[in-house]
C-alpha cells in the first residue's frame, strides 16, 4: 500500500527538478539583472559611497570660460578642450561629461578610462588629468534622513505622487470605454485594435521625440489645433509652451504617457469582455435591464480580475517613469516640475556620484510601491469577482 504513494513523491520531485532546469536560463538572468541589484541597493543605502576624483598635474588652461561652462553645462565637450586632447591621443567621440558641478566638472575618456577635471580659478579654467577612487563609510539610516530632509527628493515624490494619481484612473477609464465600444462591433474593428496597440510596441524613444514635436510652442501640432479651433468659435488662443512652463510639464507627461498605454490596457479589457459568459446578458435582457445598466451590473464586474491586474501593472510602471523625462525635458524640466523619483536616484547616482543616498532612495522607491501592491492585493482584491 506505500509502494504507490513512495512512486507518486519521486514522481513529483522529478518533475519539480525538470521544471527548475527548464526554467534556469530565466532564473539567471533575474538574479544577475533584478535580483543582485535589487540585494545591492539595500546593502549601499547603509553606506556613505561617493567617488573621489583628485585633480593630478595641469593639462590645459583657458581664460574663455564662458563659452566652455555653457557647453559644459549641456554636458558637450568644448572644441577647445577636444583638440587639446586629440594631441594627446584621445579620441573626442569617446568623451562625456560624467559629473556636473558648480565650479567643477569631470570628463572622462571611454576609451581608456582617464577621467580629467576642469576647475574654475576665478576667471581661468584649468584642466587637470584625474585619478578616480571609491570611498565607502557605513553611515547606518543616515541616507534616509538625508534624503528626505534633501527639498529636490520631496519635490520628486510630490511629481511622482501626482503623475500616478492622475494618470493610472485616467488611463484605466479610457481603456474601459474603448474596449467598452470595440466590443459593440463598431466597423473596422480589427483597424482601431491594430492602431490601438501601436503606441505600446513603438519604442519609447521615438514615441518621445514625436510627442516633443507635437508640444513645440511655435510648429507643435498641439498649438496648431488649439488655435484652429478656437478661430472657429473667435476666440484668440495663446501658444502654450508646454515643455518650458511649469505649470504644463506634468500635464504634457501625463497625456503622453495616457496616450501610450490606454490602448493596451483596451485590449486586455476587450479579451476579458469576450470571456464573459453570454446568458448573462440574455438573463439581463429578459429581466428589461438596460444597455448602461447591462455594462454597470454585468460587464464591469466581471471584469474586475483584468481591472485589478491592469491596475497593479500601471501602478507599479507609473512610479518607475524615466525615459520619458529625460528625452522629452533634457532634465527635469523647469523649476524641477518633471523630477519624478528615478529620475532623482539617476541623477544622484551618475551626475553627483553619491551612489549611497541614491540606493536610499531607490529603497524609499521600493517600499511605496510594496506597500501600495501589499494594499491592492489584501484590501481591493476582495471586491474583485471571479466568475463561476
Amino acid at each position: 500500500m506505500k509502494l504507490p504513494t513512495l512512486q507518486k513523491g519521486r514522481r513529483f520531485w522529478w518533475d519539480t527538478l525538470e521544471a527548475y532546469v527548464y526554467l534556469l536560463p530565466t532564473l539567471a538572468v533575474l538574479g544577475l539583472f533584478t535580483f543582485y541589484p535589487f540585494v545591492n541597493a539595500f546593502l549601499y543605502s547603509v553606506y556613505d559611497i561617493r567617488t573621489r576624483t583628485v585633480p593630478g598635474p595641469v593639462l590645459h588652461a583657458t581664460a574663455d570660460s564662458t563659452a566652455w561652462v555653457t557647453a559644459l553645462a549641456r554636458g558637450r565637450i568644448p572644441e577647445e578642450l577636444s583638440d587639446v586632447l586629440r594631441v594627446r591621443g584621445v579620441d573626442p567621440h569617446e568623451l562625456w561629461v560624467r559629473l556636473r558641478q558648480a565650479d567643477r566638472w569631470v570628463v572622462k575618456d571611454e576609451a581608456s578610462g582617464q577621467e580629467y577635471i576642469i576647475v574654475r580659478e576665478g576667471e581661468e579654467l584649468r584642466v587637470h588629468q584625474a585619478t578616480t577612487g571609491w570611498a565607502m563609510e557605513s553611515v547606518g539610516w543616515a541616507n534616509f534622513t538625508w534624503a528626505f530632509q534633501d527639498p529636490d527628493f520631496r519635490k520628486a515624490l510630490v511629481n511622482t505622487t501626482v503623475y500616478v494619481g492622475v494618470s493610472v484612473p485616467t488611463t484605466l477609464f479610457l481603456a474601459l470605454l474603448l474596449a467598452t465600444l470595440l466590443h459593440r462591433g463598431v466597423r473596422g474593428k480589427a483597424f482601431f485594435r491594430l492602431t490601438s496597440f501601436l503606441p505600446y510596441i513603438t519604442p519609447v524613444v521615438a514615441i518621445t521625440m514625436v510627442w516633443a514635436w507635437i508640444y513645440d510652442r511655435n510648429f507643435g501640432l498641439l498649438n496648431y489645433f488649439l488655435r484652429s479651433v478656437g478661430s472657429l468659435f473667435g476666440v484668440e488662443v495663446s501658444l502654450i509652451d508646454w515643455l518650458n512652463d511649469p505649470r504644463y510639464v506634468m500635464p504634457a507627461l501625463i497625456v503622453m504617457n495616457v496616450w501610450r498605454f490606454v490602448g493596451y490596457q483596451a485590449l486586455i479589457l476587450l479579451a476579458g469582455m469576450q470571456g464573459i459568459d453570454r446568458e448573462y446578458y440574455e438573463a439581463a435582457r429578459v429581466d428589461g435591464a438596460g444597455a448602461f445598466g447591462v455594462w454597470r451590473k454585468i460587464t464591469v464586474p466581471l471584469l474586475t480580475p483584468q481591472i485589478f491586474f491592469l491596475l497593479i501593472i500601471s501602478l507599479i510602471g507609473s512610479f518607475k517613469i524615466f525615459e520619458e523625462v529625460l528625452i522629452l525635458l533634457h532634465g527635469p524640466g523647469p523649476q524641477k516640475s518633471g523630477l519624478t523619483v528615478v529620475y532623482y536616484v539617476f541623477t544622484k547616482a551618475f551626475d553627483s556620484g553619491h551612489y549611497g543616498l541614491a540606493s536610499a532612495a531607490s529603497v524609499i522607491l521600493f517600499a511605496i510601491i510594496f506597500v501600495l501592491s501589499l494594499f491592492q492585493l489584501t484590501v481591493t482584491q476582495r471586491r474583485v469577482h471571479y466568475e463561476r
